[in-house]
């Protein structure tokens, strides 16, 4: 996969942005998962060391709404990675980025929030 440059697409507009990242989502969902794993640390890295708390919280709450028009078996096993790619960094990263996961979900609507609450178990 290409170098992405995940803190312009977190600076992006809401429409580019969510347009971007549904981009990003079909590449990652088409990986291996190994793949998808190397990816997702590399990309969740950079925000946690670089990202502006705005430019976080955005990107989260977009990949959220996105993630949540998955199938639920597919959601169910992204999310399993996800969670389990941000325990995988260093603790302060890991804190920042889950803090990021939790305001996010508390920002998004109600469908949202229910759908990816369900799976974040």
């Amino acid at each position: 996969m290409e170098k992405i440059d995940i803190l312009k697409i977190a600076s992006l507009n809401d429409a580019e942005r969510a347009s971007s990242m549904q981009e990003l989502f079909k590449t990652l969902l088409s990986m291996s998962d190994a793949e998808k794993t190397g990816a997702l640390k590399e990309l969740i890295k950079e925000m946690a060391e670089k990202a502006s708390d705005a430019q976080y919280l955005n990107l989260c709450k977009t990949n959220l709404k996105l993630a949540s028009s998955l199938d639920d078996d597919t959601l169910k096993s992204f999310l399993k990675l996800r969670i389990s790619v941000s325990s995988s960094l260093p603790k302060d990263l890991a804190e920042r980025d889950m803090k990021f996961i939790k305001e996010g979900l508390s920002k998004v609507d109600e469908d949202t929030r229910t759908k990816i609450s369900k799976f974040m178990q």
